[in-house]
């Protein structure tokens, strides 16, 4: 459980309001919640905005931080509550995250003048919407190109991503990257009651885990494809733990059994705080299509535990330092992937090295980078 430190208001210190879609399990509500505890811990007054009601960080969050709801169920809805909304609480700061909230918080600027306006792309748009139409590309290039310049600064959260805006119209010195927070400390323990844990906890197999909603970006299909190459190709005894739920668990789950590996790859659903699990790895693996940093990898870093990514856009490189401190291989290659894995674990990188790395992006640091733009 986190122990929140008590509160200690400063004078002087400006409003802060955070704007998300709502606060499910994902990396974005995450780095949110993470953010918004620093802020109030410094004496902030923090409100999280959300428009739909799912909060599942509730006991994460400083008692003191305020969550508000708009209620809305089409997008289209927002900027008519979000204009009341402002002109109602006048922030000092007002955080916009995810396009399309992002460019429609352009009316924040018009309605609430002395509110400085900050825009956080988390994710490399170009990846996220290849498979959409050229006529939905045009127009969300044109928002971006025209609504983000009401925007007194717009944050890229990796050097991928800041340059994946400036392809959409953003001049670049408008443009700051900053990387994501993480907690490092372990917030929970290890559910033991959990079988499907305890089977790959007990395994005397070199044990691996990924951790991620089951959807096509995370591409958990192409793992599971490199975990039976690894297995029946490259004669490695291997066990993957998968923490995690999303609309593609019920099909992965039918593969692994298909595929005759329901022995080596456990899905234990999604976990609060996976960072104990990470203690008992020998190596973390993200296989995704796409990112926008990847906090999860340097959640693994934070507890010395070796990583093995796909080389994709964008953030992974970023963190292992082009792979100077963990392996990157091809995208949707699953032999890649496998081979990966092998010299992951045959050639183990310095945990003090890793944990090393992962202390640039504490809360504290990226916390302060933050305090640097906001009134």
């Amino acid at each position: 459980m986190l122990k929140v430190p008590k509160f200690s208001p400063k004078i002087g210190m400006g409003s802060v309001c955070f704007l998300n879609y709502d606060l499910g399990f994902g990396g974005t509500e995450k780095v949110i919640v993470s953010l918004a505890n620093y802020f109030s811990s410094l004496g902030r007054k923090v409100t999280i905005l959300t428009l739909s009601e799912r909060n599942d960080f509730a006991e994460f969050i400083r008692p003191e931080i305020e969550i508000v709801c708009l209620n809305i169920n089409k997008i289209k809805y927002m900027p008519h509550k979000l204009i009341h909304f402002v002109i109602s609480n006048k922030f000092d700061n007002f955080i916009s995250n995810v396009w399309p909230l992002t460019s429609l918080s352009f009316v924040v600027r018009l309605f609430s003048p002395k509110t400085r306006l900050i825009l956080i792309e988390h994710c490399n748009l170009s990846e996220q919407f290849q498979s959409k139409s050229k006529l939905f590309k045009f127009v969300q290039k044109i928002s971006i190109f025209f609504f983000y310049k009401f925007a007194h600064l717009i944050i890229g959260v990796s050097k991928g991503v800041k340059k994946d805006l400036e392809v959409k119209g953003v001049h670049k010195d408008k443009i700051k990257v900053i990387h994501n927070p993480v907690i490092s400390n372990p917030l929970q323990e290890i559910d033991k009651s959990n079988l499907v844990i305890k089977s790959w906890m007990t395994s005397k197999n070199k044990k691996l885990i990924a951790v991620g909603e089951f959807k096509a970006q995370k591409n958990f299909t192409n793992l599971v494809d490199a975990i039976y190459f690894a297995k029946f190709s490259l004669d490695m005894d291997l066990d993957l733990l998968i923490l995690g739920d999303g609309d593609e668990k019920a099909d992965i789950a039918k593969k692994i059994i298909n595929m005759g590996l329901d022995k080596n790859i456990f899905l234990a659903g999604w976990i609060d705080d996976p960072l104990p699990y990470f203690d008992l790895a020998d190596l973390f693996v993200l296989p995704s299509n796409y990112e926008g940093f990847g906090v999860v990898i340097v959640e693994a870093m934070s507890r010395g535990l070796n990583i093995v990514s796909t080389n994709c856009k964008s953030g992974p490189s970023e963190i292992l330092l082009d792979g100077a401190l963990g392996t990157l291989c091809e995208v949707n290659n699953h032999k890649a992937l496998a081979n990966a894995i092998l010299h992951g674990l045959s050639n183990p990188i310095n945990s003090d090295k890793l944990i090393k790395r992962s202390e640039d992006f504490s809360e504290k640091k990226i916390g302060k980078l933050y305090e640097d733009i906001l009134l």
